[in-house]
């Protein structure tokens, strides 16, 4: 049988959304009719692709089949799009880890708009893990992340000379810890706000204090978010773990004070990064020598 895009991408959106209203938002379509695409999909495949249960859609087993072939299909088609449109069409979709996205990621992406009005842009601002994701779910292009990302089947094609740091963090006045400490003990002994188990930073920090022979910290607030995480820090006697690109601006304002722990300190590196044995679309390639002159713009210290 053949397949047309608007069906798998009506299919798409409700596996990734998990139900019929947030996936009729993603693809302009009204609930109705996204209801009933899916389900003359269904009629044709023989066997139903999702199970309707009160909180949501979940796919069933037949849904998680068709998945990864739905993608593929759906990456092969915008990729040959954007090839016949030409270099300045088609659609870009790029990931990248919050302290990118807050510094070289909008100067390469307000030039590329400004040189190629037609390509449509799609940023994904995640964590490690969940770029890495998807990218071999094929949901994004190129991914610019951490060293840490590491996976056969995706290579790193290009270094960003820009160097960060994760350091613990309060705000100024916090009345539970000095503001020179550099003791690991004292700033353990405070409570914590932090992303949430399974993403990388966190994981990365538990390293660090296990690495050091301690138990871990109180977690008083866990997130998913590094916006909230910040204010957090910037409203309470918690501290955070969090990387200095993100938080430059609240020092220097005195909001925030960093606390210079050795073995709560880490250094990391940035790299892009695509799926192995892929070959990039227009968009990616052209987008690729605008991160080159933003980093030479951003400096590469923080």
């Amino acid at each position: 049988m053949s397949f047309d895009g608007r069906d798998l991408r009506a299919f798409l959106a409700v596996a990734d959304c998990g139900s019929l209203g947030r996936a009729a938002h993603v693809v302009n379509m009204t609930q109705p009719s996204l209801s009933r695409r899916i389900h003359e999909l269904e009629l044709r495949l023989g066997g139903p692709l999702f199970e309707r249960h009160s909180k949501g859609m979940a796919l069933t087993p037949s849904g998680e089949v068709l998945l990864d072939h739905a993608r593929l299909l759906v990456f092969e088609m915008e990729q040959a799009v954007a090839s016949l449109n030409g270099m300045r069409r088609g659609k870009l979709r790029l990931g990248a880890v919050a302290a990118l996205c807050r510094s070289i990621v909008p100067q390469a992406l307000a030039a590329l708009a400004r040189e190629a009005p037609d390509i449509a842009i799609d940023l994904l601002e995640a964590p490690d893990s969940e770029l890495a994701e998807a990218l071999l779910d094929r949901r994004l292009d190129l991914v610019l992340a951490t060293e840490m990302l590491k996976n056969e089947e995706i290579e790193a094609i290009a270094p960003l000379p820009l160097r960060d740091r994760f350091v613990p963090c309060s705000r100024i006045g916090n009345a539970l810890v000095d503001p020179a400490t550099t003791a690991l003990d004292e700033v353990l002994a405070c409570p914590w706000v932090m992303l949430r188990r399974g993403r990388t930073p966190r994981q990365l920090f538990e390293d660090l204090v296990a690495g050091a022979g301690r138990k871990l910290p109180k977690i008083a607030v866990e997130t998913n978010s590094v916006g909230a995480q910040i204010a957090m820090v910037a409203n309470s006697d918690m501290l955070g773990w969090l990387p200095m690109r993100l938080v430059a601006d609240q020092v220097g304002a005195g909001i925030l004070q960093v606390h210079p722990v050795a073995e709560l300190t880490l250094e990391r590196r940035f790299w892009i990064y695509r799926r192995r044995r892929t070959v990039l679309g227009k968009p990616a390639q052209l987008v690729l020598r605008h991160f080159e002159l933003s980093v030479d713009r951003a400096g590469g210290e923080a």
